[in-house]
């Protein structure tokens, strides 16, 4: 195997926060459970026999509640079985409530590289991402976000566009740059068609079109936006490191706190491979359960396989894609077809403008 990426969750979708839009609000429990350094160890040293690159992304919940200490043990058990031919490359994603000198330290020592989930203006932020006693949460992760800077680390963040902050796009795009932000990427929620946060089409076309003209008048290449990059990487017939769009969904695993193993944070339940206690890493991708998810994966409508972008859009993300009622099914068309097609365009014709 060229190389492995996975997403491992030490307390599975526990969370110090409660954000309003949060998918994974239906598996939270009262008590959390952390992933067993035995088990991690499993998980690091059947990898390493697997391949000789490895992508970790720590995700969760919220991941920094395992402590300092967690991670520490972990790099000892990295330098246990990793060779010098051998590469790790750690990313962890936090809504930076929790983060402490010590940790930064760490986090820069280490070579992580740390996202901070951010969703714009104290404001906006504080619409949806709020703490266990219902207050916002702004504070606390600007308050993370400048202790990982005072050491060195500028975040990417990750803003979250629901049906109650998408108006104010350009404000918090300003905010985001005025704040020293240089990486942005934006999540809009989709989970159906009546839920009171999921944006649609034409509500995610105009706020990415607003995005893209803010970008161009900053006139600064070091300004990274997802979104953006995304289209300008199709133009240069290029995939780009986004898995919903470039097919490798199917090399991407998600464990959990129990060892439990899906494809990714999305699509868990109805997919589970196997759990790393009987089962070896290696055996997940000649099981039954695997092959039958990658042929779910691979169902394409007939309209996608003409359209132009297809090599390097694959129908998006199997977990948002929706039949003619937008009903969610893996056997449905990606829910922000539309959009991608439209922001093409615009894109194009800037291009073609100069």
């Amino acid at each position: 195997m060229k190389e492995l990426t996975m997403q491992i969750k030490p307390v599975g979708n526990h969370c110090n926060l409660k954000c309003k839009y949060c998918y994974a609000a239906p598996f939270k429990s009262d008590k959390y459970k952390v992933l067993d350094l035995k088990i991690l160890e499993k998980i690091i040293k059947e990898s390493l026999q697997m391949t000789n690159k490895i992508i970790i992304t720590w995700h969760g919940g919220e991941p920094t509640m395992v402590g300092l200490d967690y991670f520490k043990e972990y790099i000892k058990i990295v330098k246990k079985y990793k060779k010098d031919n051998q590469e790790i490359y750690n990313m962890i994603q936090t809504n930076a409530t929790l983060i402490t000198d010590n940790m930064a330290d760490f986090f820069k020592d280490n070579k992580f590289i740390v996202s901070v989930s951010l969703d714009g203006n104290e404001d906006s932020h504080n619409k949806n991402r709020i703490n266990n006693i219902d207050n916002g949460s702004f504070n606390e992760t600007i308050r993370g976000i400048e202790i990982l800077r005072q050491h060195g680390i500028n975040p990417p963040l990750i803003a979250t566009v629901t049906k109650n902050n998408f108006l104010d796009g350009i404000e918090n795009f300003d905010f985001f740059i005025n704040k020293g932000f240089t990486d942005i990427k934006y999540s809009p929620v989709y989970d159906s068609s009546a839920d009171e946060f999921s944006i649609n089409n034409d509500e995610w076309f105009n706020y990415l079109k607003s995005i893209l003209y803010c970008w161009l008048d900053l006139k600064n290449n070091n300004i990274k936006i997802r979104e953006i990059d995304e289209i300008l990487s199709w133009f240069a017939n290029k995939n780009f490191s986004i898995c919903a769009n470039n097919g490798m969904c199917a090399k991407w695993i998600s464990i959990d706190e129990n060892g439990n193993i899906y494809p990714c944070e999305y699509m868990r339940v109805s997919n589970m491979y196997g759990n790393i206690n009987n089962i070896n890493l290696i055996d997940i991708f000649q099981s039954e359960n695997y092959k039958s998810f990658v042929n779910k994966i691979n169902y394409y409508p007939p309209e996608c396989k003409k359209c132009k972008l297809f090599n390097i859009c694959h129908n998006g993300c199997p977990a948002t894609r929706v039949d003619s009622n937008e009903n969610l099914t893996h056997e449905g068309k990606y829910v922000y077809c539309k959009e991608r097609l439209l922001l093409f365009k615009e894109i194009e014709k800037i291009l073609n403008e100069n």
